[in-house]
């Protein structure tokens, strides 16, 4: 489910059901603050003021694109807002997966036939590739994702069917096992907005889009 709430100026401020609505409501008024959520239960605690604050603990944001963009953002956040390092990756599958072992994504001309057929997903898993080999052995990560599969594949919720996923999803398993990580996975949908409250969650996965833009771009 999908709702539009406005926080800002006070005269059309609340919850509305559809964009058409929303977009009424907010033509022409200057300095207005709105976004789409996914609950109304998150809708109400903007209009209440409550930002969306990310927990204590270590964050791995991970986001790829069609064009090959890799963007990691690793968050380990303290028990305070302001307490928090963060490490920012931006980078290829060619770079990504050149050096990664794969007998599949062995040479630069297999990893262009692999994006071009896979479109997103390749990066997608890159950067989950990526972001296990930033976390410290031994620790515990929650991977941030907007394609599902991320974590549907790895939780054993999906089955890899292409031989190709497969592949890179067993690689990313024995990346886990050999580094003695503990990883769990949420999923963040793409896009959403952190213009009218704060969304840690949101800003951050925002960036790691940003950064596998960067990096494609530069590739």
């Amino acid at each position: 489910m999908k709702l539009y709430v406005v926080t800002h100026p006070e005269s059309i401020r609340g919850i509305y059901a559809t964009w058409p609505e929303c977009a009424a409501a907010v033509r022409g008024v200057p300095g207005a603050r709105y976004q789409a959520v996914s609950s109304r239960e998150q809708a109400e605690a903007m209009l209440r003021g409550e930002p969306v604050v990310l927990p204590p603990g270590r964050w791995a944001f991970v986001d790829g694109n069609h064009m090959g963009g890799i963007g990691v953002v690793l968050v380990e956040q303290g028990q305070t807002p302001d307490a928090r390092a963060v490490r920012e990756v931006s980078t290829t599958v060619y770079e990504v997966f050149g050096g990664a072992g794969l007998p599949s994504l062995a040479s630069r001309p297999a990893i262009t036939a692999a994006a071009n057929r896979l479109r997103n997903v390749l990066a997608e898993l890159g950067g989950l590739f990526t972001a296990l080999a930033l976390v410290p052995p031994g620790q515990a990560v929650t991977v941030v994702h907007d394609y599902e599969g991320v974590g549907a594949w790895m939780e054993g919720r999906w089955k890899a069917r292409d031989p190709l996923v497969a592949e890179i999803v067993a690689a990313c398993r024995a990346r886990v096992a050999e580094r003695g990580l503990a990883v769990a996975f949420r999923r963040q949908r793409g896009h959403e907005a952190s213009w009218a409250g704060r969304n840690d969650f949101a800003a951050f996965h925002a960036r790691a889009d940003a950064l596998a833009t960067d990096a494609a771009l530069r590739g």
